[in-house]
């Protein structure tokens, strides 16, 4: 048995070493030596954890995973409210999915990565240059930012949970770092994802190989957002003043950005005074917009849908989704097989079962 994927399934199943060790009637130390590699256990042990976690042997046997899937970008929530637990679950589920990707992805035509790595460029410039780079015009709107990322081959994945302090994380993985990908956690508001989006594949481009430190990295991206999603000379044609909250409801839907980016971008590029911007946030809190993360309106907003994934999984699986020859194939539980797919609306169906024929019955 494979200690790292004995270790794996049970963070997957949220289960403490000594949760799974008395469910399956054997000792704590037994669990700690099989996932560090010091102890091969018996074929009834082995059966016995199984069951226990629900992962077929044949992915407990298996060999490690990814060889490289970092903390990512998680690394930069250092200082958040997030419990180490939290950290380890999304880190968990999302190399699980980047796992079952690589795998999709070595079963179809090879994806080409054209996302740029612009570490040595200023947060400003790199911003202006991804844009040419991923085909935007330098001033206008982003229709669709997760499109935009996965059209440059980097999938976008929504975690099927929600985690206080953390909104999504990306990582640079696979052999030799070359694979990017993008994890959203749990379900925000329409304006509030492509923000994530935006400041993952911020991270992504700016910080591989990381050059600065963490606080440092974190005031590069939101620079880096800033001009992306809402560039500079297009917010100068745009924000006339007096700007108010009314004026910037009315950017809101066209720039697909929330009243809250809007006034700070406007005190960013000096349209508003720190005098106005502090009165325009002391508006918006008093609204509870700060507060309550959701302005009027979000509710009506349609959410940006990841698609790579699930278009991979429709070419190997067919649509609606072959279930269980899928779960078959990756040796994992059916109710986490169900969970990885549902934030993506898939629709599956079980495999048929096999009905035997008169001649099977007469030669059975």
């Amino acid at each position: 048995m494979n200690g790292d994927r004995l270790r794996q399934a049970r963070e997957l199943c949220d289960l403490t070493q000594a949760e799974l060790a008395e469910r399956a009637e054997i000792a704590q130390s037994a669990i700690t030596q099989i996932e560090s590699g010091q102890y091969a256990p018996s074929d009834a042990v082995a059966r016995s954890i199984a069951l226990h976690v629900g992962f077929d042997l044949s992915f407990l046997n298996r060999e490690d995973g990814p060889a490289d899937f970092p903390i990512g970008s998680i690394l930069y929530r250092s200082k958040a409210k997030v419990i180490p637990k939290d950290k380890s679950r999304a880190h968990r589920t999302a190399q699980l999915l980047f796992e079952i990707t690589l795998g999709l992805m070595s079963k179809l035509r090879p994806i080409a990565v054209t996302l740029p790595r612009l570490s040595e460029e200023g947060p400003l410039v790199a911003a202006k240059m991804a844009r040419s780079h991923l085909g935007l015009s330098p001033d206008t709107p982003i229709p669709n930012v997760i499109a935009v990322f996965e059209r440059a081959g980097v999938p976008v994945f929504r975690l099927p949970f929600t985690i206080d302090g953390l909104d999504g994380f990306s990582v640079w993985s696979g052999k030799r770092q070359q694979t990017p990908a993008i994890f959203l956690v749990g379900g925000g508001s329409g304006y509030r994802d492509r923000f994530t989006v935006s400041e993952e594949g911020g991270h992504l481009i700016l910080h591989q190989p990381l050059r600065c430190s963490v606080e440092d990295a974190e005031r590069e991206v939101k620079a880096f957002v800033g001009e992306f999603v809402l560039p500079e000379d297009a917010m100068r044609a745009e924000m006339k003043p007096p700007v108010t909250l009314s004026s910037l409801a009315t950017l809101r839907p066209r720039w697909g950005s929330s009243i809250q980016f809007l006034a700070k971008r406007s005190s960013v590029i000096g349209i508003t005074s720190p005098n106005q911007y502090r009165y325009l946030a002391q508006q918006i809190s008093a609204k509870g917009w700060r507060t309550e993360k959701r302005e009027p309106g979000d509710d009506a907003v349609q959410s940006e849908t990841p698609r790579l994934f699930r278009k991979m999984v429709e070419s190997l699986y067919g649509s609606p989704i072959d279930l269980k020859r899928f779960r078959n194939d990756l040796g994992i539980p059916m109710p986490l097989l169900k969970s990885l797919l549902s934030p993506y609306g898939a629709e599956y169906v079980a495999s048929p079962p096999r009905i035997l024929s008169m001649r099977d019955a007469k030669t059975g």
